[in-house]
């Protein structure tokens, strides 16, 4: 008997998920190597800020960062990731190294959950029970959902992103953690008994800890939620409850971050006092598109304190909108333009040979994207769960800052979309091949 060719051999969760490690064990050493050359933390300068705040944590010290030496901000950024550095250095050490490869158990665990949300839309869009397997992958023990995860565990973008001191390698396995709740009780009947429950309540646990990880999650869980329950023609007051024990476990996660911020500001602060200066950053006269932050060194600006700050660079983003409409417009083109970038922004990483080898990969899974949107188009959850991330987060960097490094943590649940699209390009190349066989001749 021949021996199984290598892509078939390939065709096994286990299997994947030891490669999907291996190479985020790899690129946590290379990084650490090229951090340490440059004699950095990490590649962004972020990582200095969640680092700083980390250490606070873990120290016991109060949650701020002293800017420009002398002015306290207590809500900079969110406790999320901080924290888990603070839990890493506790346990480990502060090496940056150990936190990079507990972040490489987190992103082999995300390919796992894309897995698992890929299971979720096999029986509507892979082959029915009973019938035969109809393209030479299912042939070889392929289905839809282990091509998400091959596509997972090699996405290269996703490799790094574990490797990085960012808030994604955190924010990933708990977006896909609410979505594949969201994706499992959309799909019943009805939302009875302990365990819709407990899926809802956890759902929402975890859509709270990542909002505290990345805000800017925080406007996506009603948006789904709002399509959820208006797709539920029939079963809406089942779908309103999902969300309501969902919301629940967000405000369950979020309570203890709001209670603070309560008591240090007098009045709500649901998330950060940096929404200002973001939004500023992608509006502003000198705005191209890119982050910018150097308007901060403004000495109009960094002496405020931080809530006044924050106001005042909100309003100024707004008067620009008003005052140049036309100038805005077109950054929202540039910037629709940078974040579906095939290949990487920033100047550091501009080289032909880095734009040929991310295009490869990525335009033709933009391919297999577009046919899965488009197989996908009569089904609002898959649409909303596998689609509705990335869409959103494009909408969002229209206003904000935009560059490909935003669309691709949302690139990981739209997986099982390009697992969708390419079986069914094969099945499309099968059919025709049975129907024309003097195409084979």
């Amino acid at each position: 008997m021949a021996k199984p060719r290598a892509i078939e051999r390939l065709a096994s969760l286990p299997l994947l998920l030891e490669w999907s490690l291996g190479l985020r064990v790899l690129a946590a050493d290379l990084v650490q190597w090229y951090a340490q050359s440059k004699g950095a933390l990490c590649v962004f300068p972020d990582t200095t800020i969640y680092w700083l705040l980390a250490g606070t944590i873990r120290d016991g010290r109060p949650f701020e960062i002293l800017d420009w030496g002398e002015i306290p901000r207590f809500a900079l950024r969110t406790p999320g990731y901080p924290a888990f550095l603070a839990g890493c250095r506790l346990l480990l050490g502060d090496r940056p190294l150990g936190a990079r490869l507990v972040q490489a158990v987190l992103g082999m665990f995300s390919v796992w959950l894309v897995f698992r949300l890929a299971r979720r839309f096999e029986p509507d869009f892979g082959p029915k029970p009973g019938s035969q397997p109809k393209t030479s992958f299912e042939r070889s023990g392929w289905t839809i959902a282990l091509v998400a995860a091959a596509l997972a565990a090699f996405h290269p973008y996703l490799i790094v992103t574990s490797a990085l001191l960012l808030t994604e390698a955190v924010f990933l396995p708990l977006m896909l953690l609410g979505l594949c709740a969201l994706a499992a009780l959309w799909s019943r009947d009805e939302l009875s008994g302990g365990k819709g429950t407990l899926v809802a309540l956890g759902g929402g646990l975890a859509w709270g800890y990542a909002v505290l990880v990345r805000p800017s999650w925080a406007l996506f869980v009603p948006c789904a939620l709002g399509a959820w329950i208006l797709a539920s023609a029939g079963r809406r007051r089942t779908s309103a409850r999902g969300s309501a024990l969902i919301v629940l476990g967000l405000v369950i996660a979020m309570a203890p971050w709001w209670v603070r911020n309560q008591r240090l500001y007098g009045r709500f602060v649901p998330t950060a006092l940096w929404s200002g200066a973001s939004l500023y950053d992608g509006l502003n006269p000198r705005a191209t598109g890119a982050s910018d932050m150097s308007f901060m060194n403004d000495p109009e600006l960094w002496p405020l304190d931080e809530e006044t700050q924050d106001a005042v660079l909100r309003s100024r983003a707004w008067a620009f909108v008003r005052d140049q409409p036309g100038r805005a417009l077109w950054l929202t083109v540039v910037k629709f333009a940078r974040y579906w970038s095939p290949w990487p922004n920033a100047d550091a990483f501009r080289s032909v040979p880095v734009a040929l080898a991310s295009a490869s990969f990525t335009i033709p899974l933009f391919v297999l994207l577009i046919v899965g949107v488009w197989t996908c188009r009569r089904d609002p959850r898959a649409l909303v769960v596998l689609a509705g991330p990335l869409l959103y987060f494009c909408l969002l960097h229209l206003a904000f800052a935009s560059s490909m490094r935003y669309r691709i943590p949302a690139e990981m649940p739209a997986l099982p979309l390009a697992a969708i699209g390419l079986r069914q390009l094969l099945v499309m190349r099968t059919s025709r091949n049975i129907e024309s066989p003097l195409d084979q001749a």
